[in-house]
């Protein structure tokens, strides 16, 4: 793997993966939540999405290779026996989105430009088997940038009606519905819209993938590229949901864009820049979908005896299916770490010099991905999803299952999960007492697995309730 990756790139493909159809579900949200709360849900959702990511970049540091990061390698050293469910949470997470995105797709481009929605939906591979066969997500950075502009066109349809229309117009409120400045307009709303903006910061599953490419992958780097995403992701939804809501009130629906003129042209090409924008986030969303469908295999050979020892691997111990021997990174020095149960020994592991030369001459990953499983894994996960994009026309209360359990998972229960494990592990191994900072973090991570698992359950609750 080839760690060339630009912060200003992996910014990109961060925020591409952040902001996507969802955007426009926003300013519903804050028809039910008003202007007061819905802004205020809007900065918890990023915060704590954020802090999510940056204790799983964090938790990273503790691999003796920090560029073979993925969920995988942290579950090994944390709750090994829980990986393959771990990675399954993610595998169906992307690939519910994955699936919606094709089926919208062909439900949106009939009603534009014509055409049938089975064509459309055949025809989007042009764009999507291309990108999908890039094997960095790094790769993916031009179609991100082509994307984001999609999402700009949008985010400015949105800011200039509401200049148009509200802003420099006396006569707004013959065609704007009530609005909440303070106060909840629909208590009942909050509750069942409450997920759109939860969720709407998801991103933890190319996290990994970021922080394995980029050519500096110290803290300091990482933490940029997240604050960065997570703001930029941030100014978005709430300008779009703050200016759609003060331009519809009360009468805005599910998909702010069926609330524009479908006459207009300019509401036109807001719609091909939407389906534009859904094409481009597949790759995306496969990239992940793709890891975790082959470490769940590699767990399975793993634990079935079926993957083999190869002996120069092991003799500059990296043999990909060994345990994982965990290292430290403090600002000030590193220490190789004991380990307890099954995994290597600091005794028994690479010594400091060599694990400083493996971080740099060699970027092998801890789960092997040879070609040929590449690309049988992506030929098997993208027929599949065209064929039941094609024969599939709505799976809402489906994929709101999927959300409310795989996105809970990866974006605040397992970051909470992991940091409650392995942050001041270091000062705990050396019979030190932990620093401040580090109590803070631990204690900070356990209440965000909390909080993951409170969200998941009203997210349940709300989606049997309200049946999505």
């Amino acid at each position: 793997m080839d760690a060339g990756a630009t912060a200003f790139f992996s910014t990109v493909n961060m925020v591409k993966t952040i902001v996507g159809a969802g955007m426009l579900a926003v300013p519903y949200a804050f028809k039910s939540d008003g202007i007061l709360v819905g802004t205020a849900l809007t900065i918890v959702g990023a915060v704590t999405s954020g802090f999510g990511l940056f204790v799983l970049a964090k938790c990273s540091k503790t691999l003796i290779n920090p560029r073979a990061s993925s969920f995988f390698t942290l579950c090994s050293i944390t709750y090994p026996s829980l990986s393959l469910i771990f990675d399954f949470a993610m595998f169906v997470q992307c690939y519910g989105v994955g699936l919606s995105y094709l089926v919208l797709v062909g439900d949106l481009f009939p009603g534009v430009v014509g055409g049938t929605r089975r064509g459309w939906i055949i025809g989007s591979t042009l764009a999507t088997v291309p990108l999908s066969l890039i094997k960095r997500l790094d790769g993916l950075k031009y179609s991100s940038i082509l994307g984001l502009f999609a999402v700009a066109y949008l985010v400015c349809l949105i800011l200039g009606s509401f200049l148009k229309d509200v802003v420099l117009s006396e006569n707004y409120r013959e065609f704007r519905g009530d609005v909440s400045w303070i106060g909840v307009y629909d208590k009942k709303g909050l509750v069942s819209t409450f997920t759109i903006i939860v969720f709407a910061f998801t991103a933890s599953m190319n996290l990994f993938s970021i922080i394995n490419e980029l050519k500096d992958n110290s803290m300091q780097n990482i933490n940029k590229v997240i604050t960065s995403s997570i703001s930029t992701s941030a100014a978005l939804f709430l300008s779009v949901g703050v200016c759609g809501y003060l331009t519809f009130g009360s009468n805005v629906v599910g998909n702010i864009m069926l609330n524009y003129d479908p006459e207009s042209i300019w509401t036109t090409i807001g719609k091909l820049c939407l389906g534009t924008m859904v094409i481009l986030s597949f790759p995306l969303l496969l990239h992940p979908c793709r890891i975790a469908a082959n470490n769940m295999m590699h767990w399975i050979l793993l634990t079935y005896g079926k993957c083999e020892v190869h002996h120069e691997a092991r003799n500059k111990h990296k043999h990909p299916t060994s345990p994982i021997t965990m290292v430290i990174e403090d600002e000030e020095d590193r220490l190789l770490l004991g380990s307890e149960g099954n995994y290597e020994a600091t005794v028994n592991g690479p010594s400091y010099q060599e694990v400083e030369e493996n971080r740099e001459d060699s970027l092998t990953e801890v789960v092997p991905f040879p070609n040929q499983r590449f690309y049988i894994i992506t030929a098997v996960l993208v027929i599949s999803l065209y064929v039941l994009a094609l024969n599939v026309s709505s799976f809402a209360l489906v994929l709101a299952l999927v959300g409310a359990t795989g996105s809970t998972a990866i974006s605040f229960t397992l970051p909470g999960l992991f940091g409650y494990k392995l942050i001041g592990s270091q000062a705990a191994r050396n019979g030190q007492l932990m620093s401040r900072s580090d109590k803070f973090l631990k204690s900070c991570s356990l209440a965000l697995a909390i909080y993951g698992l409170a969200v998941m359950f009203l997210s349940l609750y709300v989606t049997i309730k309200y049946g999505a």
